[in-house]
């Protein structure tokens, strides 16, 4: 979306909010005058407050000096305030050589009394002043909302509202455009609704950081000499080697510098060759100092904001026992009291330095909107709601499992309607919608349970009570069922995978066995190289003698094939699907550097699956193959023509080399072949008589292929032929058929057309 097209969407949002009761600010007004063909249109800054909110739209890094601006309108009184206009009028009649001798004084003396007035400032007004706000748009989003310096709640969606679907025939831009912009409006108010439930609490979160600490050393001995030994330097040396910079002992009695993190840079131009001897003779002159880095905790004091007990009225309602994790007391009409519930579960995964959630039953959409915000994602391998670790992640996450948080359920917060419900099925003749489960023979129900149940049965009473927590267990076991990735795919994929995982592991246990053989050397190769040591230059400084083992692999070169092991891994499973299947798979490369070398085909079929958007791969394949063809009309589908049995394509199918003077097809004859395909036979796969006759470098330029080719191996198309204006004519066996190709895959509409 363009400049002048988002700043329409924010003036449509700002007129909104004015109707909601918005205050706003660094609004303008149109001010375009076609007499004059001056063009100035109305803009908003894109900044509003409401009942001490501050709502945030489009807002960046250079806009926070909007944060507490003054809307000042100058008074600019000529006594007052220096004219710069006047002084030139005045310069220009004194050098003027028409002007006599007493008007160039009279010049002179006025500009003078303007040139005194410089140091006074002109008087000004304070019309409004713009509300204070601390933070930016926060990334991947276009408006948030702000109170006392904390971010409440953010989205995006902004300039949606300008835009509308052409293709939907239903719906009119206008209705299109007013549905988003309601929709948008919604959100902003719920969010003001929600976070009145919050309230700010101070907690201490612990953040790790890594000190330096200098360790008591008089003396280095041969043996302290190996990976992980670090110095600092207490004075300069030549080379580089200032004060302050940090080594620390690679390969080969090499010391590299560390940088940013602490980590040694693997340039040769900042690495250092010297011998324990060398070393003691610095720090018997405390020229350096022996270091290693802790790791700290320290607790940092942060703002959060929790939700609130609200209350809820439910008339008639039984009581409803529920685990005793997290409660939230309503009252109700008649005095009793409804515990709504939801066990959180926190869990930290060390190996992938991760959170996860596990919640009894289903939170509600807002609070998943807020697991969303603060970077929590569903895993619908696991079941768990998880993200990266961090201290804000951390907070959050343990500010639900807190008594003081209550987790309201959808369920939880229509306690009436549900209660209702379960009535009506329990109590109700039969239905076809009502599915009936013998909960007595199920293992979840206890003893207690059962004997509750006979006695109220032989009382000719109904137990709502037994019914809803009955109903209640079968969302619970639906839950409990968890969809491994072995279940996601055929049989003959899954062998295929668990083939590459085990030559994979076994490469590279290989190489780890090699690693620990060339470390094993190292030591031996350190002692040879101190006791033949050479002298190098004039100030006798004594080298490692070097052996042939420098010759061979270097860690920094098994790393490496390491790692260009487990993308190989990565990607050979990414494209069996992509070729076995026709699909895309997009970002490999991102998926390869998320994994490190513990990567399975479990984690690489996870990623797969979400990209499938809910599909297998059979309707990914079919949805990619319809998608392609009709982008090629999308923007005009009067390029579609059907004649009888003929479907006349223009899509740019041909083009015309001006350097060799020829005509070749286009790479979107491939996507009209495999719609023909999948249209004839239900194959995800091109055509092998089309593939072999249209398709290489050789058969594109053919000029065969400007003449009618009947077909031998599709059954629904008889003949193909391209011209060399750029269109295609596909000859169907009927007319029937050409339409129905026609409105499938290429979004064919015989209205419009």
């Amino acid at each position: 979306m363009d400049y002048y097209s988002k700043r329409e969407a924010k003036v449509m949002i700002m007129s909104a909010l004015v109707e909601k009761g918005w205050k706003i600010y660094g609004y303008k007004a149109d001010e375009s005058d076609s007499m004059t063909d001056y063009f100035s249109p109305s803009d908003w800054d894109g900044i509003a407050t409401k009942n001490g909110y501050t709502l945030l739209v489009d807002i960046c890094k250079y806009h926070l000096s909007y944060s507490g601006k003054e809307v000042r309108e100058y008074n600019y009184n000529n006594k007052r305030s220096v004219s710069n206009e006047r002084i030139v009028k005045l310069t220009a009649m004194m050098n003027d050589a028409a002007s006599t001798d007493n008007e160039k004084e009279s010049c002179a003396v006025l500009i003078q009394k303007e040139q005194d007035k410089l140091g006074v400032e002109p008087e000004y007004t304070v019309i409004d002043t713009f509300p204070t706000f601390s933070f930016a748009n926060p990334k991947g989003t276009s408006w948030h909302i702000e109170k006392d310096g904390q971010i409440i709640a953010k989205g995006n969606g902004a300039f949606a509202v300008n835009d509308y679907d052409w293709e939907n025939k239903e719906k009119t831009e206008k209705q299109q455009k007013a549905e988003k912009l309601a929709a948008l409006i919604n959100r902003i108010e719920k969010a003001l609704t929600d976070a009145d439930a919050l309230k700010p609490e101070i907690i201490k979160v612990p953040v790790t950081t890594v000190q330096i600490v200098e360790k008591e050393v008089s003396e280095i001995t041969e043996s302290d000499i190996k990976e992980g030994f670090t110095f600092v330097m207490k004075v300069g040396y030549t080379y580089g080697k200032r004060k302050g910079n940090k080594y620390t002992c690679m390969e080969n009695g090499l010391f590299s510098k560390l940088g940013k993190n602490n980590k040694p840079s693997k340039s040769y131009d900042k690495m250092w060759s010297t011998s324990f001897s060398k070393l003691n003779e610095m720090l018997s002159k405390g020229h350096i100092a022996v270091i290693e880095f802790v790791e700290v905790t320290e607790y940092i004091e942060k703002t959060v904001f929790r939700k609130t007990a609200r209350k809820q009225t439910v008339s008639n309602a039984p009581a409803i026992e529920t685990p005793e994790v997290v409660t939230v007391n309503e009252e109700t009409v008649t005095g009793e009291t409804v515990e709504a519930s939801n066990e959180v579960t926190m869990a930290i995964n060390e190996e992938k330095n991760g959170i996860e959630l596990t919640f009894a039953k289903k939170p509600s959409l807002v609070f998943i909107e807020s697991l969303k915000e603060n970077g929590f994602r569903w895993s619908s391998y696991s079941g768990k709601w998880w993200a990266k670790q961090t201290a804000e992640r951390l907070a959050f996450a343990q500010s639900l499992v807190t008594p003081s948080h209550g987790v309201i359920d959808e369920e939880d917060t229509n306690t009436n309607t549900m209660v209702e419900e379960v009535t009506e099925a329990s109590t109700g003749g039969q239905n076809d919608n009502v599915i009936y489960y013998e909960f007595s023979q199920t293992e979840g129900v206890t003893e207690e349970q059962k004997q509750e149940g006979d006695t109220m049965e032989n009382n000719n009473t109904v137990n709502e009570h037994t019914d809803f927590n009955s109903f209640d267990d079968i969302f619970t076991k639906f839950d409990n069922i968890e969809i491994s990735a072995d279940q996601k795919i055929s049989d003959e994929d899954l062998e295929f995978c668990k083939d590459q995982e085990a030559i994979y592991k076994q490469t590279i246990a290989a190489y780890d066995n090699l690693t620990e053989q060339l470390q094993a050397i190292k030591l031996q190769i350190i002692a040879h190289g101190e006791k033949y040591s050479e002298e190098v230059g004039t100030n006798s400084t004594k080298y490692p003698r070097r052996t042939s083992f420098d010759a061979g692999f270097s860690s920094y070169d098994l790393d490496g094939n390491i790692t260009k092991i487990k993308d190989r891994f990565i990607s050979i499973i990414c494209h069996y699907f992509m070729n076995k299947y026709n699909i895309t798979i997009s970002n490999v490369e991102k998926i390869e550097r998320k994994y490190d070398i513990k990567v399975t085909y479990e984690n690489i079929i996870d990623e797969i699956t979400i990209q499938l958007d809910g599909y297998n791969f059979v309707e990914k394949a079919e949805k990619e193959i319809k998608t392609k063809v009709i982008d090629i009309f999308k923007y005009n589908d009067k390029k579609i023509i059907i004649r009888n049995n003929k479907l006349i394509l223009d899509g740019y199918f041909v083009r015309h080399d001006s350097i060799w003077k020829e005509y070749r097809l286009t790479n979107n004859k491939e996507f009209i072949f495999n719609a023909l395909s999948h249209f004839d036979n239900g194959s995800v796969k091109m055509n092998k008589e089309l593939l072999a006759k249209y398709c290489g470098y050789d058969n594109e330029k053919k000029v065969s292929n400007f003449e009618k080719y009947e077909t031998q191996s599709l059954n629904k198309v008889t003949s193909i032929k391209f011209l060399k204006n750029g269109k295609m004519e596909i000859e169907f066996t009927s007319n029937q058929v050409a339409a129905k190709f026609a409105n499938e895959y290429c979004g064919y509409n015989q209205k419009s057309a």
